[in-house]
């Protein structure tokens, strides 16, 4: 976010070990701005520069050390849990929803001049004969599949109801993110690296849009920069079948492929 003033922009940024979290931070760090990340007990730092705090979405008090009083703070809440499991209903409620809470209540505390918040583009309902989809107003958890999507449509509705009240959040849903940087190797991840390590022969039917981690994180801070309070935006990239994606190592005689720094 650049500043009209001489006033310094101290950033929060949740999910900081996380895929997209530790790529935001990168870049906010290279571009010299004060970052604060948020990371589980236990979880190492990403990267050298960050201001380090341990604490827990589900622990109000345990944010508290985010803040600063009397400091303009844009806060990017990353953070979250993924989960296709049956049995993770009440972890994904706990930490997506209860936790986006305890956060957005802190930065209403605190002023925060500006708070982005992760969704995801499962939070939007799926189109009848898989027709592209885009940006909607209004989230209901009963037309969305799954826990993980339900519990993302929820604390996406409750962010949009502090903005209509002059909260100055807005809202970003990526879809499936690939790229460097995915320390605690993600599902896309390790998959893609078992298909070039020819560890997976067999490909499944079906797809997914896949966006570059990098843009995603250039689109977050553009967002931070341009993004309407109460608007939701889609950071997507291409649909890629699966035996698309598969095709690029195990086709007769193709050369195995690095993963490089992924």
């Amino acid at each position: 976010m650049k500043n009209r003033t001489n006033e310094k922009t101290a950033w929060i940024v949740t999910g900081a070990s996380g895929h997209l979290g530790n790529v935001l931070v990168r870049k906010l760090l290279k571009q010299k701005e004060q970052v604060t990340g948020l990371l589980l007990p236990g979880e190492k730092p990403p990267v050298k520069g960050m201001r380090t705090v341990y604490g827990n979405l589900c622990e109000k008090e345990s944010l508290r050390p985010l803040f600063s009083s009397g400091e303009k703070t844009v806060v990017i809440h990353c953070a979250g849990c993924v989960s296709i499991s049956s049995y993770d209903g009440l972890k994904l409620w706990n930490t997506n929803v209860l936790g986006t809470r305890n956060l957005v209540e802190l930065a209403e505390e605190y002023g925060a001049a500006k708070f982005i918040y992760v969704s995801s583009v499962h939070a939007i309902p799926e189109r009848e004969g898989g027709a592209q989809i885009t940006e909607i107003r209004n989230f209901n958890e009963d037309l969305v599949v799954g826990d993980y999507a339900k519990t993302k449509a929820v604390a996406t509705r409750y962010v949009l109801r502090e903005a209509a009240s002059g909260f100055p959040a807005c809202i970003v849903q990526p879809s499936g993110l690939l790229g460097p940087y995915d320390m605690g190797a993600g599902q896309m991840t390790r998959m893609l690296r078992l298909f070039l390590k020819r560890l997976l022969p067999a490909a499944v039917e079906g797809g997914y849009d896949f966006a570059d981690v990098r843009d995603v994180a250039d689109g977050i801070l553009a967002c931070c920069e341009r993004g309407e309070a109460g608007e939701s935006y889609i950071l997507s990239g291409c649909y890629y079948s699966i035996k698309r994606v598969s095709a690029w190592d195990i086709r007769p005689g193709a050369k195995r492929r690095r993963c490089g720094i992924w």
